[in-house]
């Protein structure tokens, strides 16, 4: 393996693999450094539309379409009464290149090796085994890596350093830019089942969300083939502690708990072992810096409900890939690319998290915005991935005003319904 790349890439995540792939169709000498072997496991299996965009950039479209992922045509929710199911297609609302009414579900062990591999194909060099001890910097600015390949220790040098590693923030660690966001103390618990009862028609392969009478508590349920099913349920992490760390009853009480998803679940056989995940939300204090950029759950996540994770992470990679490039051309753009792409990047994640934020205060009522003929298509673009470069986005001030007028309004009907979490 070469000693020096012009961009060396930490992690071969869904971020690290585009991010190479955008950088090769530029004729950016890049390095893709991923401490696993694909394929390798991992939870968020299903995207949302604006990532179809990116895919057709970079010629991945055919490869998710020959690999026979399910398509994922919306969404739904399901209240705790039995039968309330609201829900949305994606093809109300057209997007600005894409060319399709779905998206997809996905394995992501098999999702995430495809797209490494195109990586490869494209012209990226990639490593497997190569894991990252530590981003080197030279009179401040970062000029390489330290890592261990395949047991062997190696220096690399290069002229830019990305961090794509994940939920590991790497640099986020090294330069101590992690804060913990105290308002998203989620727990999960999840696992594949087959036969899991999907319901009927073109709904039954949306993803669903289950809402769960405990406090933030929800299940999502996504088709991963025609036979498995991955699902899971959430809710704040004190609940989890009545818990006592059995994950697998804690899932059958909780599942138990929305006549719905007890009703599809009936029947249910786990195929894989339960998992947990914790320490959900999260954010950088700076997502660039002399030399580095980071991009995807490196620099940011929030929570999963809205299935957000891939699409930052691809969305991320092209506006990293945009600003490495004109940063690499040298003269004064440099600062101003980075700059540029921390504020693109920060905007769009604040609106995801702004989203998530009212939804949780809302979250029955949620369905109020869905099912009403003023705000269901502006909820639709959001659940699509359309956040970024947004000046404003009217929906999201009338879920606030909703809330305010609950909330001061003595004797409320919807005042119960109300969660928690501040909004301010």
């Amino acid at each position: 393996m070469k000693t020096s790349a012009e961009v060396v890439i930490v992690g071969g995540g869904p971020a690290g693999s585009v991010l190479g792939t955008y950088l090769s169709q530029a004729g950016v000498d890049n390095l893709i450094l991923e401490k696993a072997v694909h394929p390798r496991p991992h939870v968020g299996e299903s995207l949302v539309p604006s990532t179809t965009r990116v895919f057709r950039e970079i010629g991945f479209l055919d490869t998710m379409e020959e690999a026979g992922f399910v398509h994922k045509y919306g969404a739904a929710w399901h209240s705790n009464l039995p039968g309330r199911e609201f829900s949305l297609w994606f093809r109300e609302f057209p997007q600005r290149g894409v060319e399709q009414d779905y998206t997809y579900h996905v394995d992501r062990a098999k999702f995430d090796r495809l797209l490494f591999e195109h990586a490869r194909a494209a012209g990226s060099e990639v490593a497997e085994g190569a894991a990252v001890r530590e981003v080197l910097f030279d009179g401040g600015r970062a000029s390489g890596v330290r890592c261990s390949v395949q047991g062997r220790p190696q220096e690399i040098s290069c002229r830019f350093v990305v961090d794509a590693s994940g939920r590991s923030s790497l640099l986020g660690h090294q330069l101590k830019l992690r804060r913990h966001d105290p308002l998203f103390n989620q727990f999960a618990v999840h696992a594949w089942f087959d036969g899991v009862r999907r319901g009927h028609g073109e709904t039954a392969d949306f993803i669903h969300i289950y809402f769960l009478p405990v406090r933030r508590g929800w299940a999502w349920q996504i088709p991963i083939t025609e036979k498995i099913t991955s699902v899971g349920v959430v809710a704040e992490k004190e609940v989890f502690r009545e818990s006592k760390g059995r994950l697998e009853e804690w899932f059958a009480e909780l599942a138990a708990r929305n006549p719905d998803l007890q009703r599809a679940m009936a029947a249910a056989v786990p195929v894989s072992e339960f998992r947990s995940e914790a320490d959900y939300s999260y954010c950088m204090d700076r997502f660039a810096g002399d030399g580095f950029l980071l991009v995807g759950d490196a620099a940011r996540f929030v929570d999963p409900i809205f299935s957000s994770g891939v699409s930052v992470a691809c969305t991320g990679a092209k506006f990293a890939a945009e600003a490495i490039v004109q940063a690499l051309g040298g003269g004064n753009g440099a600062d101003s690319a980075l700059e540029g792409y921390e504020r693109t990047l920060r905007s769009g994640v604040e609106v995801w998290y702004e989203f998530i934020r009212v939804y949780y205060k809302l979250m029955h009522l949620f369905t109020h915005f869905v099912e009403h003929p003023d705000y269901r298509l502006q909820i639709l673009e959001l659940l699509q991935g359309e956040v970024y470069q947004r000046e404003n986005v009217p929906v999201l001030d009338e879920m606030r005003q909703l809330i305010h007028t609950v909330e001061t309004t003595e004797g409320h009907v919807w005042k119960p319904f109300l969660g928690d979490i501040p909004l301010d």
